[in-house]
C-alpha cells in the first residue's frame, strides 16, 4: 500500500511529490499523458508571464535566456528536476475513480495494459484545466473547423479566422495569427479586452486593432456558427451579423475537470469543492492542489500559488503519519 497517490504531473503535482519524497512519504504520481502534459500541449512559442524564478519547484533553479521562460524551456526544466528527484511517475496511466475504503483509498486507474487498483492512505488530486475549456452553448460550436486554442499558426494562412474571447490567450492567438498571413476578427462580450491582458500583448494587439489589421467585434456574442459563418450579435445592431470565416477559435477560459473529486463523494459549494485550510476535501485524506480545486476561477491560480497548495498538503499528510507513528512506539 502506498502512502500518497498523486494524480496529475504537472508542476503542482511534481512539487507536491518533492514535498513528500523529502517527507519520506511512499508516492507514486499518475499521469493520464506525458510529464506535465497541459504545458506540452500549449503552443510550441508560448512565453510564460511569470518569471522563471517565480514557477521553480523543489527549490531547483529554473535556468532561463530571459526573465520569461518559454514552453521549451519549461519542459527541460521540469523534465530535469522530476529525473533529479527520482520521483516515480507513471505516465499514460488515467485515473478513473476514487474509493474511500476504510480510512483509506483505492485508486482505479486504466493504462496501456488494461485496468487496475492501487491502495493508499492519502490521495492527492493535482489535475489542470486544459482538456475542459468552456464552451460558447452555441449551435455549431462542434464543427470540425472549430478549434479550442492554437498550437500551429501555419494552417491557418490567408484564411478567414474569427477568434472568440477578450483575454490572454485570445488576444495572443489574434496577434500570433495576424503574423502569420491570417486575416482576423475577434468576437469580445464585454466593452473592452479584459485590462488584466499582459502588458506587453495589449497595446501591440490595440495598436494592430487601431491600423485595422485586427478587426474586433465589442459587446458581441456569438448566437451560432456554421460551416462558413459566425453569427454574431450585438448590441449596437438589430440584427445578427454574419461574419465570413473558414476557421473558428475559441478561447473564453477552462474550468476544472472535477469528475474524480464528484464521483467519490466530495462536497462541493458552487462549481468548487469545500477545502480546508490544508486543501483537505470534505473525505478525510482526500487532498487537492492548484486549479482542481477552482472550478471556473481558474484563472486566479498559477504555478505560484499551486505550488503552495500543495505544500500545505504534504505537511499535512507527514503531520499526520508523524502522530500515527509517535502514538505506535
Amino acid at each position: 500500500m502506498w502512502d500518497l497517490v498523486i494524480i496529475g504531473a504537472g508542476p503542482v503535482g511534481l512539487a507536491a511529490a518533492i514535498e513528500a519524497r523529502r517527507a519520506n512519504i511512499r508516492t507514486v504520481v499518475l499521469e493520464k499523458g506525458t510529464l506535465v502534459n497541459t504545458i506540452y500541449r500549449w503552443p510550441k512559442e508560448t512565453i510564460f508571464f511569470s518569471e522563471a524564478k517565480n514557477i521553480e519547484i523543489g527549490g531547483h533553479p529554473f535556468p532561463s535566456l530571459a526573465p520569461k521562460p518559454t514552453r521549451r524551456e519549461a519542459l527541460q526544466y521540469y523534465r530535469r528536476v522530476a529525473e533529479n528527484e527520482e520521483l516515480n511517475i507513471r505516465t499514460y496511466t488515467e485515473a478513473t475513480s476514487i474509493h474511500p475504503d476504510l480510512g483509506r483509498f483505492k485508486v482505479g486507474y486504466r493504462d496501456r495494459d488494461g485496468e487496475g487498483e492501487l491502495k493508499s492512505r492519502y490521495v492527492l488530486v493535482a489535475t489542470g484545466y486544459y482538456d475542459n475549456p468552456n464552451r460558447l452553448g452555441v449551435p455549431g460550436e462542434d464543427l470540425p473547423h472549430v478549434r479550442y486554442g492554437l498550437d500551429e499558426n501555419l494552417p491557418y494562412w490567408n484564411q478567414k479566422v474569427v477568434v472568440v474571447g477578450g483575454s490572454n490567450s485570445a488576444v495572443e492567438a489574434a496577434l500570433e495569427l495576424y503574423r502569420s498571413g491570417a486575416r482576423v476578427t475577434v468576437v469580445h462580450h464585454g466593452a473592452e479586452i479584459r485590462p488584466r491582458v499582459k502588458y506587453w500583448l495589449k497595446p501591440d494587439f490595440e495598436n494592430r486593432v487601431k491600423e485595422g489589421s485586427i478587426k474586433l467585434l465589442l459587446n458581441a456574442r456569438v448566437r451560432e456558427i456554421t460551416p462558413r459563418e459566425v453569427h454574431v450579435e450585438t448590441s449596437s445592431l438589430d440584427s445578427p451579423l454574419q461574419l465570413p470565416s473558414d476557421f473558428v477559435l475559441i478561447h473564453i477560459g477552462y474550468r476544472a475537470v472535477d469528475g474524480l473529486l464528484r464521483r467519490a463523494g466530495v462536497a462541493y459549494r458552487g462549481d468548487a469543492p469545500v477545502l480546508t485550510e490544508a486543501h483537505e476535501t470534505s473525505l478525510e485524506g482526500l487532498f487537492v492542489a492548484g486549479s482542481a480545486g477552482y472550478g471556473t476561477d481558474t484563472r486566479t491560480v498559477f504555478i505560484e500559488n499551486g505550488r503552495e497548495h500543495a505544500r500545505r498538503a504534504v505537511q499535512e499528510m507527514a503531520a499526520r503519519m508523524q502522530r500515527v507513528s509517535g502514538s505506535i512506539v
